[in-house]
């Protein structure tokens, strides 16, 4: 969520305003098939708003429509001159008004594109059955408390439920609950209310500075500019493993949940 916070903000100094002229589809399906309706259904609108959602990105258009964007595990989204080359894998070009195109690149092509003629923005199916974002300010010990006293389930598990928590995905995930001196294994149900307050301010703050870092960048992620993120080089936890802990010098060790990894300090979160 901290990468597509960074792109929509990047985006918003960009973009808006300008109108769709044309758009230009590689015809590969993404994570399911681009409609054939959606050059039709964007191409002469301008764009009003940017907005993200947990982990998507929403242009806003005008006359009323919205255009939702996820970038998957490897989609980059880029803005540059018309004309320029194109890279490879680009699956989505819109040119723009000005001249610029705003490109959507994704070798993996796990990611979406898709529009909607809805009246707000909240009856988009995919945005429907999210849950809190991070950065709303209706996130709060209140709320992160009641989902967790009538959880079984490890409380990472329940951090990356995006039903729950929208947009917090692994590293933050595994920073926070460092931060918040609490092993990622540790059954719901076991942690008190002090604990969980703790747990939602660390991951106010991990959020946080990771937009302050512009993200975070191990292969795949750039911004709209093409720049990396920095964030990779504050993480405490993360992809750590064997490598002393910044605050009492034990190894960071690794175990699997599910199909993720995660991260933590055996002596500094207790279980």
């Amino acid at each position: 969520m901290p990468e597509i916070e960074t792109i929509a903000r990047k985006l918003r100094k960009a973009i808006i305003g300008k109108r769709i002229q044309k758009v230009h589809l590689s015809g590969l399906p993404l994570r399911k098939p681009v409609a054939a309706t959606f050059a039709i259904q964007v191409e002469g609108r301008s764009i009003r708003r940017i907005h993200r959602r947990g982990k998507y990105l929403v242009l806003e258009l005008e006359p009323l429509s919205y255009c939702l964007i996820h970038l998957g595990m490897s989609g980059r989204i880029v803005v540059d001159r018309s004309g320029s080359q194109v890279e490879k894998h680009t699956q989505a070009v819109l040119c723009l008004s000005d001249a610029t195109e705003l490109r959507y690149m994704d070798h993996r092509r796990f990611g979406l594109l898709a529009t909607y003629e809805v009246r707000r923005i909240g009856q988009i199916p995919e945005l429907e059955r999210l849950g809190i974002d991070p950065l709303s300010a209706r996130f709060g010990q209140d709320r992160l408390w009641s989902e967790i006293l009538k959880s079984r389930q490890e409380i990472k598990s329940l951090l990356l439920d995006q039903q729950k928590i929208a947009g917090l995905g692994n590293i933050y995930a595994c920073e926070a609950l460092y931060r918040a001196g609490i092993h990622p294994a540790r059954r719901c149900y076991t942690l008190t209310r002090d604990e969980t307050g703790k747990l939602t301010n660390a991951i106010r703050k991990v959020v946080r500075d990771a937009i302050r870092h512009r993200g975070t960048s191990f292969s795949d992620f750039m911004d709209s500019d093409g720049q990396a993120g920095e964030n990779q080089n504050y993480l405490k936890v993360f992809q750590r493993e064997g490598r002393k802990c910044r605050r009492c010098k034990t190894g960071i060790q690794r175990i699997r949940q599910g199909n993720r990894s995660s991260f933590y300090c055996p002596h500094c979160q207790t279980k």
